[in-house]
């Protein structure tokens, strides 16, 4: 049985990005993803064909790709995790944008969801207080 890879994550993230982008109007496809990610086709038609087997997401040869509701959950929260470290990096440690992008990119496969939700807690708190003393 595979198991989800941060490689894997990264590719679910990147199709759960481009379906909120495209609100549902247009199919997303293998094409879409390799230029979102500067893939190769075959890679992504790799990656694509695990996370079927996996069960997070539908894939049709040459077809269109849905996500699961496992599949969105995941991308999801891939996505929330991405943005709290992004935020965290770039406006309060004041790290360069696409060196906050890259690194928050690294830092959301590793940390827990216990210690995602903390940090979550804290970077609220932080910005509230930071807003009171304005």
């Amino acid at each position: 049985m595979k198991e989800l890879t941060p490689i894997l994550e990264n590719y679910l993230e990147t199709i759960y990005n481009l379906s909120r982008e495209k609100n549902h109007k247009s199919a997303i496809r293998i094409t879409d993803i390799a230029e979102e990610l500067g893939r190769s086709k075959a890679s992504v038609n790799t990656a694509i064909k695990s996370l079927a087997e996996l069960g997070h997401l539908h894939h049709e040869h040459y077809g269109d790709i849905e996500l699961t509701e496992s599949g969105k959950s995941i991308g999801r929260d891939l996505a929330e995790r991405h943005d709290i470290f992004f935020h965290f990096l770039k406006n309060v440690l004041g790290v360069e944008e696409s060196l906050a992008d890259k690194e928050a990119c690294l830092i959301e496969h590793t940390m827990s969801k216990d210690t995602v939700n903390k940090f979550k807690a804290f970077l609220c708190g932080f910005c509230k207080s930071n807003m009171l003393k304005k």
